[in-house]
């Protein structure tokens, strides 16, 4: 398994839930972490709080994945601040829950530039200094969605169905400059974690099972290439962890 450490991380979506989460885990792997989202009310109190535990840096960057230009300007902040651009996490996304005969043009377009657009755009920003470096991995969020239609949710599958297969197919024209591009297909996942631990429902994922993948994917040595990961919670159990 490889050293993370001294490594630098983009994560989109880094300032709260699952990207939070991703980001604390790989900080403490050592890694540098570019948190980077549209609700930037959260991003600077979570980087201070990632830098108070000694590891990686974090640092805050307003991103709106919507944009190629701001795409762009986080991908070359990072390489100013870091000297690279080791892995992105293409976590940021959303949806909206409504039958697709009355899903408006505007949550469409709203669902599926965020998803699919934003993560094809962040792509396009990293690769040339990963190509650059021959060596580099990109990880997009995807979902069960991107496995299986479900109702009332259109946009949100339509959207990660395309993500699914926008990495394999970029797998396909960088696997030669040492890329490696995969997919993460989790189930529900219990967002925000609640405060007390009572609260917690281990009958879906949390937000620490994601990142802990997160890591053994990024350590895993560079000859195993890893499709599409399943993620699922089985039943709880208290007695079991």
């Amino acid at each position: 398994m490889k050293n993370l450490e001294g490594k630098t991380a983009i994560i989109t979506g880094g300032g709260t839930g699952v990207g939070k989460a991703i980001a604390h885990k790989l900080i403490n792997e050592g890694v540098n972490v570019v948190l980077a989202s549209r609700s930037t009310q959260h991003l600077t109190p979570t980087a201070e709080a990632l830098n108070a535990l000694g590891k990686g840096k974090a640092i805050a960057i307003a991103l709106d994945v919507r944009k190629k230009a701001n795409c762009l300007e986080v991908a070359q902040q990072t390489v100013d601040e870091f000297g690279s651009i080791d892995f992105l996490v293409n976590n940021a996304g959303l949806g909206v829950g409504s039958l697709i005969q009355d899903t408006t043009e505007e949550d469409w377009d709203m669902v599926i530039d965020t998803n699919l657009k934003g993560t094809f755009f962040m792509m396009q920003a990293v690769l040339p200094t990963m190509i650059k470096q021959k060596s580099g991995c990109i990880l997009n969020i995807a979902s069960q969605a991107a496995k299986r239609g479900y109702a009332q949710a259109g946009p949100y599958c339509a959207s990660k169905f395309g993500v699914v297969g926008l990495a394999d197919a970029l797998q396909e024209e960088v696997y030669e400059h040492g890329i490696l591009v995969h997919s993460l297909n989790p189930a529900l996942i219990q967002t925000p974690t609640p405060e007390k631990e009572e609260d917690r429902n281990y009958d879906i994922l949390q937000v620490e099972d994601l990142a802990e993948t997160v890591a053994f994917v990024f350590k895993m040595p560079d000859r195993v290439k890893i499709d599409d990961i399943g993620l699922y919670a089985r039943p709880s159990d208290r007695t079991r962890t």
